[in-house]
């Protein structure tokens, strides 16, 4: 097992590998079940720290992983990939309708999707893009087409990237930060 002061201390590859050894060992001494469910934690948390990076995260201003990777916990790995599919498949359809709601001045559509984006971004933890969507949606009611026209780009592009770091993430089968 290396050391953190050892001259020949590994990457950050190595490191995990001695931590996925070190709870192989512990498990053969694990003989109660509260004892195996917080091995099961410290195993999950092991994944998440082994998992690659998701570029996308960092092109969403405020982004906190750890609200999805909470939704795909409480989904269970069973039907996590459904989420994620289901996810895509909704936040592409809001990026198409606040496009279009926009660009038509279609305030009844606009307003619709920005309630949906508000909802979705703020339950996978895209705070600021919770935040454009709320502002979109004042706007809508405002009937304000320049304005809405001024938060339109950059509420499209985190959209963008969340969409892509959805898509990413049910690629990884599991959420990276």
């Amino acid at each position: 097992m290396t050391r953190p002061g050892d001259s020949t201390a590994g990457s950050r590859s190595e490191a995990l590998a001695d931590l996925r050894r070190a709870v192989s060992v512990l498990s053969a001494f694990v003989d109660t079940p509260s004892h195996r469910v917080e091995l099961a934690v410290i195993e999950e948390a092991l994944a998440r720290l082994s998992a690659e990076p998701n570029p996308f995260a960092a092109e969403i201003g405020e982004f906190d992983t750890s609200r999805l990777t909470h939704l795909l916990d409480l989904t269970g790995p069973d039907l996590a990939q459904e989420l994620l599919a289901r996810l895509t498949e909704d936040l592409d359809a809001v990026l198409h309708s606040v496009e279009q709601g926009t660009a038509s001045a279609d305030w009844k559509r606009l307003r619709e999707a920005t309630h949906v984006l508000i909802s979705l971004s703020g339950s996978v933890g895209a705070l600021s893009l919770q935040a454009m969507a709320e502002e979109l949606n004042a706007l809508a009611h405002q009937q304000d087409l320049a304005a809405s026209r001024t938060i339109l780009s950059p509420l499209t592009r985190e959209l963008r990237a969340l969409i892509a770091y959805v898509r990413a993430t049910k690629s990884q089968g599991n959420p990276g930060t």
